[in-house]
C-alpha cells in the first residue's frame, strides 16, 4: 500500500515533466505583428495597421478593443477578426486598425497586447512590437506663396420642384374630386326626392303603362295589374286611407267612411271589378277594352286631383266654381292634398 501511495506522485511529476515541453513549443508558435502599406502618408490619410497573431490550430485570438485616442493615433474604426490556415499547420488571424494622425512627423505605435486563448481555458499573452509611422505635410517646404481661399465645398444640388409641383397637383386633383363628389351625392340625393303630387305621379305611371304596348303581346294580366296597382297607390296617398294590402270588398266597404263621392268611389270600384276578373281567372280581354282601362284610370285621376286657381287677389277668384265633390274645401282645392299657388 504505501509503494502505491508513493508511486501517484511520481506518476504525477512524470506526466508533468512530459507536458511542459508541449505547452513552451506552444508558447514558442505564438507571434503578434503590426504591419502597414510603405508609402507616404499626408496629414489625415488613413493609416490602414494589419495586426496579425499566428498560433496553432484551434487557438482564439482575442481582439484587443482600442480607446479612440490611443497614443499619437487616432482610432477610426478596426474590422473584424479574420483566420486563415498556414501551410506548416499553424492558424494566422488577422485584424486591420484604421488609424489617422493630423501632424506631421514620425510616430511611433504604442505596445500591442493581445491575449489568446487555447481553448481550454488557458490564457496567454503575447505583445506586438511597435512600428514606426511617418507623416509628411502636405505643404511644400519653401512654398511661401499665399493662395486663394478655396471655395465652400457644394452639396449636390436636388430639385424638388417637379415634385412639389406634382404634389400640389395631386393635392388639388383631390380636392376638386371631392367637391365633385360631395356635389354630385347631394344632385343625387334631390333627385330621389320626388317633388311630384299623388295625381301627377298616377298620370305619369299611367302613360308609362301605355308605351309598354303589353296588350299587344298578350300580357294583359301584366297590363291590368300595372293599371290597377296605380290607382290604388294614387287613392292611397291621396285619401289616406289603406288600399294598397286591401281586397276588392274591404276596400269597398272603407269608402264608405271616406270623403270620396260615391260617382269616384264607384267608377274605382268598377276598374279593380274589372281587374280581378282579368287578373284571377281565365278571362281574356281584348286590346280596346285593355285601352279603354287605362282611360278609366286616368278618369279617375282627373275627377279626384286638386284644383290649382291663379289669380292675382282673392277678389278675383271665380264665383260657383267650387265643386260638388265633398273631398274639396270652400276655396276649391283638394283637403288632403292642398296645392298653393
Amino acid at each position: 500500500m504505501k509503494k502505491i501511495h508513493l508511486f501517484i506522485p511520481l506518476l504525477i511529476i512524470a506526466v508533468i515533466a512530459l507536458a511542459a515541453p508541449g505547452f513552451a513549443s506552444a508558447e514558442s508558435l505564438l507571434t503578434a505583428t503590426l504591419s502597414t502599406d510603405t508609402g507616404e502618408f499626408t496629414v489625415g490619410d488613413p493609416v490602414m495597421l494589419k495586426l496579425s497573431v499566428t498560433h496553432p490550430p484551434g487557438y482564439q485570438v482575442i481582439q484587443p478593443q482600442l480607446d479612440a485616442n490611443w497614443g499619437d493615433f487616432l482610432v477610426h474604426s478596426q474590422s473584424a477578426g479574420a483566420t486563415v490556415s498556414n501551410p506548416d499547420g499553424s492558424q494566422t488571424t488577422s485584424q486591420v486598425i484604421d488609424a489617422r494622425l493630423f501632424s506631421s512627423g514620425t510616430f511611433t505605435t504604442p505596445p500591442l497586447p493581445i491575449t489568446v486563448s487555447d481553448g481550454f481555458g488557458q490564457l496567454s499573452e503575447i505583445t506586438a512590437e511597435p512600428i514606426s509611422v511617418t507623416i509628411t505635410s502636405v505643404l511644400v517646404e519653401g512654398d511661401t506663396d499665399l493662395r486663394d481661399i478655396k471655395p465652400q465645398a457644394s452639396l449636390p444640388f436636388v430639385n424638388y420642384l417637379p415634385w412639389i409641383i406634382g404634389m400640389g397637383a395631386l393635392a388639388l386633383g383631390l380636392t376638386g374630386a371631392f367637391f365633385w363628389y360631395r356635389r354630385r351625392r347631394a344632385q343625387l340625393a334631390l333627385a330621389a326626392v320626388d317633388n311630384r303630387l299623388p295625381h301627377e305621379v298616377a298620370l305619369d305611371e299611367l302613360d308609362r303603362v301605355e308605351t309598354l304596348e303589353l296588350p299587344k303581346s298578350g300580357r294583359f294580366k301584366e297590363h291590368y295589374t300595372l293599371v290597377s296597382d296605380c290607382i290604388r297607390v294614387y287613392m292611397e296617398k291621396t285619401y289616406h286611407f289603406p288600399v294598397l294590402e286591401r281586397t276588392t270588398g274591404e276596400i269597398k266597404a272603407n269608402l264608405k267612411r271616406t270623403p270620396v263621392s260615391n260617382e269616384v268611389a264607384n267608377e274605382f270600384i268598377t276598374l279593380l271589378d274589372e281587374s280581378d276578373l282579368v287578373k284571377f281567372s281565365k278571362f281574356k280581354p281584348d286590346a280596346e277594352s285593355a285601352q279603354h282601362l287605362l282611360q278609366h284610370g286616368r278618369l279617375i285621376v282627373e275627377r279626384t286631383k286638386p284644383v290649382v286657381i291663379e289669380a292675382e287677389n282673392e277678389d278675383q277668384l271665380p264665383i260657383n266654381k267650387i265643386p260638388s265633390d265633398p273631398v274639396f274645401g270652400e276655396n276649391g282645392r283638394n283637403k288632403q292634398a292642398e296645392v298653393t299657388s
